[in-house]
């Protein structure tokens, strides 16, 4: 991206001559690499000249003073009049940021939440044992709205009881499924382990939180048929950025069967083009080698050439609005799947969830004579006994495993 000539600004002058000059060359690079058209940059340095040129009025002879407040007392005034275009606000407040960055402005200080310094504590405990960051996420929230619920209740852990945990459970309980019941259990299991390690309960209350029946193998995944896929994949529009994207996603996760989260976090770095190779940074911090098939190579390389923006950020992906940032969570991802399906107009599954594809890539391969063993190694699964609710498609081989009914005749 071409940066704009700031020069014709009126007030480029006292941007120029101000003590903080870098930390608003700071935020025009930062918008530079975010892909910001140059209207919305122009935008954004001329409320920053004007926001300078108040503070030189107010602190004549001493430009260089500010204080966290200035910058709220200047938004105030210039929203009272009226005075504020799109996009003002974020602007000044990426410059407060890169004060803050640069020690010239302190962040404001913020009361102490003791339900938020114990979340916290959790956090950095998840991460000492060597727990993913998406994992440590999962757990951080849901200790922080356990942790609210108790300090706002009862004002702290500290006399805890098995009661208080258990009605807390039947006061969260509607509307959550069995999968999502057995990993909120989990979570609050670890959590309660936590806070009698380190002392803030007495008690181990995680003997409250119930082990709910799991019925992950009692129903069969959802997944598509083959020309269903093949319609989602043909509905992308090849001749547009976000198709050309998209369609570089959903072959990731119907071809290799990857998830969502390793698609997101898949790097430049990672991939081997003159191997035809595929590295996938999985769950627990588990990697893998993969051979690349040629259309999914292609798929990719098609979006880097003539798609991905210019960025300084090695991950593949990136956002086809501004800001043009990187995929940094499984999200997008996510949100690529489900509009893929709606637009395809897939019907007659229980899913529209990302997760499908990879249903899909294991049923095609078991019904393509890959066994157990190999499926599981496919799908890069840690406990092989995860690979097991794949077997009902294997319908072949579970006959072979029955025995004739004693009486039936031979």
């Amino acid at each position: 991206m071409t940066i704009p000539s700031f020069e014709t600004i009126q007030r480029w002058k006292l941007i120029e001559d101000w003590p903080h000059r870098p930390s608003v060359d700071a935020v025009i690079t930062s918008m530079v690499d975010k892909g910001y058209s140059s209207q919305t940059m122009v935008r954004a340095v001329r409320f920053i000249g004007a926001f300078i040129e108040c503070q030189n009025k107010r602190n004549c002879g001493a430009p260089e003073r500010l204080d966290a407040a200035d910058i709220d007392q200047f938004l105030a005034s210039r929203l009272s009049a009226g005075a504020i275009e799109n996009g003002n606000r974020i602007a000044l407040r990426r410059l407060q940021t890169e004060l803050v960055r640069a020690g010239v402005l302190f962040p404001p200080a913020e009361k102490a939440d003791p339900a938020e310094k114990v979340a916290t504590l959790f956090g950095a405990e998840l991460h000492r044992r060597g727990y993913s960051k998406h994992s440590i996420s999962g757990h951080i929230w849901s200790a922080r709205r356990f942790l609210q619920t108790i300090w706002a209740e009862h004002g702290g852990v500290s006399q805890l009881t098995h009661s208080e945990v258990r009605d807390y459970l039947a006061n969260n309980l509607d509307g959550r499924k069995s999968n999502s019941l057995v990993t909120w259990y989990s979570h609050l299991r670890v959590l309660l382990r936590f806070l009698q390690a380190s002392g803030l309960t007495e008690l181990d209350l995680s003997a409250a939180v119930p082990s709910p029946r799991n019925l992950r193998f009692s129903a069969l995944p959802a997944y598509m048929s083959v020309s269903q896929l093949n319609s989602v994949l043909e509905a992308c529009d090849l001749s547009t950025i976000p198709g050309r994207r998209d369609l570089a996603v959903l072959l990731l996760l119907s071809r290799l069967g990857m998830r969502a989260s390793e698609v997101a976090r898949l790097s430049l770095d990672d991939i081997d083009w003159r191997s035809g190779l595929l590295r996938v940074n999985g769950k627990g911090g588990r990697v893998a080698t993969m051979p690349l098939p040629k259309d999914v190579g292609a798929a990719i390389s098609d979006y880097i050439l003539h798609g991905r923006p210019t960025s300084g950020s090695h991950t593949i992906f990136h956002r086809v609005q501004t800001p043009c940032t990187p995929f940094t969570t499984a999200t997008p991802v996510i949100l690529i799947a489900g509009r893929a399906l709606k637009r395809a107009k897939v019907t007659g599954t229980r899913s529209h969830h990302a997760h499908i594809f990879r249903h899909t890539f294991a049923t095609i391969a078991i019904r393509s004579g890959v066994g157990m063993t190999e499926l599981a190694q496919l799908l890069r699964h840690k406990d092989p006994d995860t690979t097991r609710i794949y077997a009902k498609f294997d319908i072949e081989g579970l006959r072979s495993l029955t025995r004739p009914w004693a009486g039936a005749v031979l």
